[in-house]
């Protein structure tokens, strides 16, 4: 029983695109910018590359979801989202200790991904509720329907 994809409403391409200006801001431009600059750093080069993978994984999130593979990107934007934020958390925590502010602050460059992982959820809930439901449609159609055409149906099968 294959389950075709549904056509994407207003609101699904209205999240995104808002799904792609948040990557756009915090995944690649600033993530990209603290692995130029960490990249250099000797003692910091482990934050570099953790920013590298995590804005890949989310990247591969992102492009899942312009593919309508709703079900398929969250496992990557959980583990891009858990991987970005502890280097994330560990620059902020830096920054308060040391009591050095930036323009924009860490948290206006960093913490957008988090609304990311929340779109990427309602996004991948609702899929799966749609799968869920047609399943059950489905079935039930199926129990419900007349003998002779269940033994039609398990013939054609």
């Amino acid at each position: 029983m294959k389950i075709k994809r549904q056509p994407d409403s207003k609101l699904h391409i209205f999240a995104k695109i808002l799904l792609t200006a948040i990557y756009l801001w915090s995944g690649f431009f600033w993530s990209g910018v603290s692995v130029i600059y960490y990249i250099i750093e000797p003692d910091m080069t482990h934050i570099a590359v953790e920013f590298l993978i995590s804005s890949a994984l989310l990247l591969i999130s992102l492009v899942l979801c312009w593919f309508r593979l709703y079900i398929w990107q969250f496992p990557f934007c959980v583990i891009g989202l858990a991987v970005y934020l502890q280097p994330a958390a560990e620059l902020i925590r830096l920054a308060n200790q040391r009591e050095v502010y930036f323009k924009p602050s860490f948290e206006l460059r960093y913490l957008p991904v988090i609304a990311f992982g929340v779109i990427a959820l309602i996004l991948f809930a609702y899929r799966f509720w749609q799968r869920i439901t047609l399943k059950a449609a489905k079935q039930s159609e199926f129990d419900n329907s007349p003998t002779q055409s269940i033994l039609e149906k398990r013939r054609d099968e």
